[in-house]
């Protein structure tokens, strides 16, 4: 019997959690990106501090794709594609970039730019704008133009010619 009451206790809270869809990527909209606020944030098994502790993400500015919310938390998906959920307290607006694989950071936003650094797997910055199929990142003081493929955060580059520079 307590078996019984506690699936059935257990459907309504799921049933409860009114979890709406985020990060609209169906109907060719581009995906919604929040990166981590700072160091030690915890990414949970469900929506809210009584589920457990999956990751401990310690990369502040890291990307996040939302793919769900309820209330103040969000269902986000990391660069390894592991997803979890995170109270907005510990995600920000900030749009940043995850470079993917090694990458020239341009000039221009041209495959034939000059180069001004060499970019490694795993550098994180923050993307200003979108033009020509590229990202501008700004990486430790560094300002260039990144191949948009290369960067997790930057499929809202995808099909812009071009966005205004923040």
């Amino acid at each position: 019997m307590r078996f019984g009451i506690a699936a059935a206790a257990a459907a309504l809270c799921f049933l409860s959690l009114n979890v709406t869809p985020a990060g609209a990527q169906a109907g060719g909209e581009a995906p919604s990106f929040l990166s981590l606020r700072g160091e030690g944030a915890n990414g949970r098994r469900g929506p809210g501090t009584e589920h457990r502790i999956d990751w401990i993400y310690q990369r502040a500015g890291l990307p996040m794709m939302v793919t769900g919310e309820s209330g103040p938390w969000r269902r986000v998906r990391d660069p390894d594609g592991a997803e979890t959920w995170m109270h907005m307290q510990n995600l920000e607006a900030r749009q940043t970039g995850y470079v993917r694989a090694a990458s020239a950071l341009r000039h221009q936003p041209r495959a034939n730019s000059g180069v001004k650094a060499e970019l490694e797997p795993g550098v994180i910055g923050a993307l200003t704008g979108c033009e020509n199929g590229f990202a501008r990142l700004a990486v430790r003081g560094r300002v260039g133009w990144v191949e948009a493929a290369a960067i997790w955060g930057a499929e809202t580059c995808a099909g812009q010619a071009h966005m205004a520079s923040r």
